[in-house]
């Protein structure tokens, strides 16, 4: 039997990590790595993970680190979950090519809304004023491919809904206005309805009260 454990931070990208697990059905036990308290440069954390990013999950004592890797092996392992699409090689391409894309592209846009000063060592504001003409060409691209279905990849749910949810919701956070974005609004009902995706917004919710966690308002 695999021995999994997952460290991450509650609300963050590691949400995408937990959802999958959980529409895996794993066992596996989660360690929070408080962000907000410079957890990502404990020594011990170090020790897991050298990059001192989350998430990263242990497999059998051995670290896997970066959402894309993750979720890739999970899809593997638990085939049956339907994380990613199986049936068409050149499908399953074009959805692997979403995946690096929502890595590399919509998370650093996102992230440049809700949390700029990761990236300059200036003002932040620019770099969020930036951050929110990037996120509305994605906006509009996320519009334009959602008109008339209800997930990412048409008509089957995916990890990439997942991931695209918090890459949005995180911009807005950030100070991006979704209002005028009709799809999103349908897509987030969705996606938070999923049931792998209440049990681990649960599961992080349970991990913040254990913690004694406060989020800035």
């Amino acid at each position: 039997m695999t021995d999994l454990a997952l460290y991450h931070f509650p609300r963050g990208c590691s949400r995408v990590t937990m959802t999958a697990l959980e529409q895996c059905g794993a066992d596996y036990q989660d360690h929070v790595v408080n962000l907000m308290r410079g957890g990502q440069h404990d020594p011990a954390y170090r020790a897991i993970n050298p990059r001192g990013k989350i998430p990263a999950l242990v497999v059998d004592g051995a670290v896997l680190a970066e959402n894309g890797a993750i979720l890739l092996w999970l899809d593997q392992q638990f085939p049956q979950a339907g994380l990613l699409p199986a049936a068409d090689d050149w499908i399953r391409a074009q959805a692997v090519s979403d995946l690096f894309w929502f890595s590399s592209g919509w998370h650093i846009a996102a992230r440049c809304n809700m949390m700029p000063v990761r990236f300059t060592n200036g003002d932040p504001a620019p770099v969020r004023e930036r951050g929110k003409e990037l996120f509305a060409e994605l906006m509009a691209q996320f519009e334009a491919r959602m008109a008339g279905q209800d997930w990412w990849l048409g008509e089957a749910w995916s990890i990439l809904d997942v991931y695209c949810h918090w890459c949005y919701t995180t911009a807005e956070a950030g100070g991006f206005d979704l209002s005028t974005y009709p799809a999103a609004t349908g897509h987030r009902a969705r996606v938070s309805a999923w049931p792998a995706f209440a049990a681990a917004s649960a599961r992080e919710e349970a991990a913040i009260k254990s913690a004694g966690m406060e989020y800035p308002a």
